[in-house]
C-alpha cells in the first residue's frame, strides 16, 4: 500500500501543475484576446479646462472614433467671448487619421490636418467615458498638449458629421486668410475672398482626402489592385493592398494641391518603395 501511494501522489501533483498550467496559458491568451479586442468608437469632445484659447473663449475639440480604425477629428469655429479681444472669431479646424490599440486600454494615434501640413501621433488612453491624450515628443515638429475628453452619447454621426464639414470650411479659410500655406484645395481662388465661398462643396474638399488621394494613386500603379488601407506616418501615407507586402505597397505625400509617391524600379525589392519619384496636381490625380 505504502509503495502504491509512493507513486500515487507525485502523479497527482504533476496532473495539477499541469491544470494550473494550461490554466494560466488559457488565462494570457483571453487576456490577450480582450485587449486585441479593444476598441474606440463614438464621439468624444475635449473638456472646457483644455479648450480655451489665449483670449478665454471657449472652443472645444470633437473627435469621431470608427470601429474600422479610422478617426475623425474637428474644431468648429466659434465667435470670441471676450469683448477686448483683437480677433472677432477663432477658426475652425479639421483632421483625418487612424487608431490603433497597444492593449490596456492604451492607443496610438496618428492624423493629419485636412488641408495644410500639421500632422500628429500620440498616445491616449481610455478611463470609463474618459479619454486621455497625452503631449507628444518635444522634438516633435507640430505640438500636441495633453488633454482630457469625455464620451457623447447624445450626439449622432450625422450631427457630428455636419460640425466637421463647417469645420473643413473654416479651416481652410483660415489657412488662405493667414497664408500659412496654400490650401489642397484651390476652388475658391478665382472667387472674392468673402463668406461667399461657403458654396464651396464637400465633393470638392475630398480633393485633399488622404484615402481618396490614395486610392487615386494606387490606381495609376496598380490598375487592377483593389485598396485595402491607407495608413499615415508621420507626413506620408502608405497605400497597399491585402497583402500589405513591401511590393504591393505606394508611399506618398500631400504638398499642397500636388502629390508625390514612388515606386520601385524593375527588380528592385527595398523595402520603402522610394525609388521613382512621381508628383502630379491633386486635380489632375482625382479628375476633377
Amino acid at each position: 500500500m505504502n509503495f502504491k501511494y509512493k507513486w500515487t501522489i507525485p502523479l497527482l501533483l504533476l496532473v495539477a501543475l499541469g491544470l494550473v498550467g494550461c490554466s494560466g496559458k488559457q488565462g494570457k491568451e483571453a487576456t490577450n484576446a480582450q485587449q486585441d479586442k479593444q476598441v474606440l468608437s463614438g464621439v468624444y469632445k475635449t473638456d472646457d479646462k483644455y479648450s480655451k484659447r489665449d483670449d478665454g473663449t471657449l472652443q472645444p475639440d470633437y473627435w469621431y472614433f470608427k470601429k474600422n480604425g479610422k478617426l475623425l477629428y474637428c474644431t468648429p469655429q466659434v465667435n470670441s467671448t471676450n469683448q477686448n479681444s483683437d480677433t472677432d472669431f477663432w477658426y475652425g479646424d479639421a483632421s483625418r487619421g487612424t487608431w490603433k490599440s497597444l492593449g490596456n486600454d492604451e492607443f496610438e494615434i496618428k492624423m493629419h490636418d485636412v488641408y495644410d501640413n500639421d500632422y500628429y501621433t500620440i498616445k491616449a488612453k481610455l478611463n470609463g467615458n474618459k479619454l486621455h491624450t497625452y503631449a507628444n515628443s518635444r522634438n516633435a515638429k507640430y505640438e500636441w498638449s495633453a488633454d482630457v475628453s469625455t464620451k457623447q452619447s447624445s450626439m449622432t454621426y450625422s450631427d457630428f458629421m455636419d460640425m466637421f464639414n463647417k469645420a473643413k470650411d473654416s479651416d481652410q479659410k483660415g489657412i488662405q486668410e493667414s497664408g500659412y500655406t496654400k490650401p489642397n484645395n484651390d476652388s475658391s481662388s478665382n472667387g472674392s475672398n468673402n463668406s461667399s465661398s461657403n458654396s464651396d462643396s464637400d465633393s470638392s474638399s475630398t480633393s485633399a482626402d488622404p484615402d481618396e488621394i490614395g486610392k487615386a494613386v494606387y490606381a495609376r500603379v496598380f490598375p487592377s489592385e483593389q485598396v485595402d488601407s491607407v495608413e499615415q506616418d508621420g507626413d506620408s501615407y502608405y497605400v497597399s493592398n491585402e497583402y500589405h507586402s513591401a511590393d504591393s505597397t505606394v508611399k506618398f505625400q500631400i504638398n499642397g494641391d500636388t502629390v508625390t509617391y514612388w515606386t520601385q524600379a524593375d527588380g528592385d525589392t527595398t523595402a520603402d518603395g522610394k525609388n521613382d519619384a512621381h508628383t502630379v496636381s491633386i486635380k489632375d490625380l482625382l479628375g476633377n
